[in-house]
């Protein structure tokens, strides 16, 4: 398989307590001098190989003491090529203030949901987890913020970098990752970029 931590569109800041926010993103995964690839189900023998997934999710804001948390529902669909999907779930405990925010955010995903080659759906428990580290410039400012740091899964870890545009309540979030592996079972260098647009069920007072 190629080195691929999934893009989840989530910056390095959580969302206030009983918070929910929605969102769904397109990353575009692109992979250098490897052998052979099995990505969401698409099959590749090129040494270049590229596709697309969606990736729908949703989190909630948890009370706030010292630190911050959340909880999510985050997910993978392949856009061509037949459907194939992963789903799973996603914790985040960080710090925020207005200066600088710090998010440690593990994910597990779960559930595999297909139709194979006959066109007959089908499910599968294949358990894949990965984490992401993120320092950004303070918690969720109106206008431009960033978010910067590394996302590592069993077989893959590299750097990954945030761009959000707080357009208030609607965010949108490009996102950009540079894997290699760190496991026998990967090969070659994965590049991926995607945008996300999230938008909150209740606007937060920074959009009052």
């Amino acid at each position: 398989m190629p080195p691929a931590a999934f893009h989840d569109g989530l910056p390095a800041w959580s969302l206030a307590p009983r918070g929910i926010e929605w969102r769904v993103g397109y990353q575009h995964l692109s992979t250098f001098g490897a052998d052979s690839f099995d990505f969401l189900g698409t099959q590749s023998t090129s040494s270049r190989f590229n596709v697309g997934y969606l990736t729908p999710g949703v989190r909630v804001g948890m009370d706030r003491k010292r630190l911050n948390a959340e909880l999510g529902l985050t997910s993978a669909m392949k856009t061509a090529g037949g459907f194939s999907a992963l789903f799973g779930g996603e914790f985040g405990l960080g710090y925020d203030d207005r200066k600088i925010s710090v998010m440690f955010r593990p994910s597990l995903y779960l559930l595999d949901v297909y139709f194979d080659d006959e066109h007959k759906p089908g499910a599968d428990v294949t358990p894949l987890g990965q984490v992401s580290m993120l320092v950004g410039n303070g918690y969720h400012a109106r206008g431009l913020n960033f978010s910067f740091g590394g996302r590592a899964s069993e077989y893959d870890a590299g750097p990954v970098a945030f761009i959000g545009y707080n357009a208030c309540p609607v965010e949108f979030r490009a996102e950009l990752s540079y894997m290699v592996p760190v496991s026998y079972y990967a090969s070659g260098q994965v590049l991926t970029a995607g945008i996300t647009v999230a938008a909150p069920t209740k606007p937060d007072k920074t959009c009052r």
